[in-house]
C-alpha cells in the first residue's frame, strides 16, 4: 500500500470536509479524495439555508435531524471560526414562509400545529403582520408563519474553512484526484483506489460523493437509491437588500438575502436530468418567483445564474451510516436540499462512528437496508 491512515473519505463537498474535520480533530489519520476542486459539486450550488423547520418537514425522523443539525451549527459556528479564522458567513436571522390564498394558509396552519407539537418556536402571523416583518414583502401575502430559529450560511465559504480546518488538524486533502475503486478483503473494504496510481490503505472508507455515489458503491453490489435533481438558482445584486430573513413562497422556492447585498433565488426542481446548464425557461420561473414574494427585487441588478445536482432519495432521507454485509464501509449520501444544513452534524456523526464511539443521534431511519 502506498499509503495507510484511519479514514479515507471519498467527495470533497460541505458533508465530507466536515467528516475530515471532525475526524481529523479527534486524533485520526484522514485522507479526502476529491475528484474536481473542493466545494465544486452541489455543495456550491445551494442557497445555504440552515433550515431546521423552513423545510415545512413532517413530525419524524427527517426533521428531527434537520432541527439538530441546525442546533449543532450554532456551536460549531464558533469552533469553525477560533480554528481557521474564517467568516463563511453564518447569519441567524430567520425564515418565513407565506401563503397568497386559502389552500396555502391551510398548508402553513398545519405546519405551525407541527412545530407547536414538537416545542419549536413557531410565530402565525396575518399578511399585516407578515409586512410589518418585511415590509417589501408582496401585498399578495395573506399570511406567514416566522421560524425564528433558522439561519443561513454561504456554501462555498463553508467548505473552505472545513477544508481548511480539517488541514489544520492534519487531514490530507487531494483535490483533483478521483478515487477509481475499493480495495476489499473477503467482506470487508479496506482501502481505496485512485487515478495517480495510489492505493491507500484504510480502516474505514466513507463515501460521501452525492449524486455520483452509485458509480462506486455499485461495484460493490451496493445500489443506492439515488437519483440526481438537478436545481437551478439565479443571484441578485441589490443595495440596500430589501429582506432581512429567508422567505419562502407556498411551496420550495426561497429568496435568500446575503451579508454582501446578493440575493439568491431557488431552486427549480428537475429529477434525472444531468447536465449543470442554466435555462432561460428556469431563468424565467425564478424571476417570477422572486417579483411575486419581493416585488421590489425588480430594481435589483442580475448577477449571474448557476445549477447543481443534488443527491436525493425517493423518500427524501439521507442515507447514513454502514451498509450490512461490508465492514469497513460508510455512506454518506442522499441528502438533497438540505446537504450544507447537515454537513456539520454528519461530520459529527460519521466521526462517531469511525471512531467506534456512541452517537447521540439515533441514524438507524437513515441506514441503507431502511431505505
Amino acid at each position: 500500500m502506498d499509503k495507510v491512515v484511519d479514514v479515507a473519505i471519498i467527495g470533497g463537498g460541505a458533508v465530507g470536509c466536515s467528516i475530515a474535520y471532525h475526524a481529523a480533530s479527534r486524533g485520526a489519520r484522514v485522507v479526502l479524495f476529491e475528484a474536481e476542486e473542493i466545494g465544486s459539486g452541489s455543495s456550491g450550488a445551494l442557497a445555504g439555508m440552515l433550515s431546521g423547520q423552513g423545510e415545512a418537514e413532517k413530525p419524524g425522523p427527517l426533521r428531527d435531524l434537520l432541527v439538530q443539525g441546525r442546533e449543532y451549527h450554532k456551536t460549531f459556528a464558533q469552533e469553525l471560526y477560533e480554528t481557521t479564522e474564517l467568516d463563511p458567513g453564518y447569519v441567524w436571522d430567520g425564515a418565513l414562509r407565506t401563503a397568497t390564498d386559502e389552500a396555502s394558509k391551510e398548508k402553513l396552519l398545519m405546519e405551525h400545529s407541527w412545530h407547536e407539537e414538537g416545542d419549536l418556536p413557531s410565530e402565525w402571523l396575518s399578511g399585516d403582520e407578515a409586512r410589518e416583518l418585511e415590509p417589501a414583502l408582496s401585498p399578495e401575502v395573506s399570511a406567514g408563519l416566522y421560524l425564528p430559529e433558522d439561519g443561513q450560511v454561504t456554501p462555498r465559504p463553508l467548505v473552505q474553512a472545513l477544508a481548511q480546518g480539517a488541514t489544520l488538524k492534519g487531514a490530507e486533502i487531494q483535490e483533483a484526484t478521483r478515487v477509481t475503486g475499493f480495495v476489499t478483503q473477503g467482506e470487508r473494504v479496506s482501502g481505496v483506489h485512485t487515478t495517480t496510481r495510489e492505493t491507500v490503505s484504510a480502516d474505514v472508507v466513507v463515501l460521501a460523493a452525492g449524486a455520483f455515489s452509485n458509480l462506486l458503491s455499485e461495484q460493490l453490489g451496493v445500489q443506492l437509491p439515488l437519483y440526481p435533481l438537478k436545481g437551478q438558482l439565479i443571484v441578485l445584486n441589490t443595495r440596500p437588500v430589501p429582506i432581512k430573513a429567508n422567505v419562502w413562497d407556498s411551496g420550495n422556492s426561497y429568496v435568500v438575502p446575503k451579508k454582501d447585498g446578493r440575493v439568491i433565488v431557488g431552486a427549480t426542481e428537475e429529477p434525472d436530468v444531468h447536465d449543470t446548464y442554466t435555462t432561460l425557461g428556469g431563468i424565467a420561473e425564478l424571476s417570477w418567483i422572486a417579483l411575486g414574494l419581493v416585488p421590489k427585487l425588480a430594481e435589483a441588478s442580475f448577477a449571474g445564474a448557476w445549477a447543481g445536482l443534488r443527491p436525493a432519495t425517493p423518500s427524501g432521507n439521507p442515507i447514513l451510516g454502514p451498509v450490512d454485509g461490508w465492514d469497513g464501509l460508510l455512506l454518506a449520501t442522499g441528502r438533497f436540499r438540505n446537504g450544507v444544513l447537515l454537513s456539520a452534524i454528519t461530520g459529527k456523526i460519521i466521526s462517531d462512528l469511525v471512531l467506534g464511539e456512541p452517537s447521540p443521534t439515533d441514524i438507524s431511519p437513515f441506514l441503507y437496508e431502511r431505505l
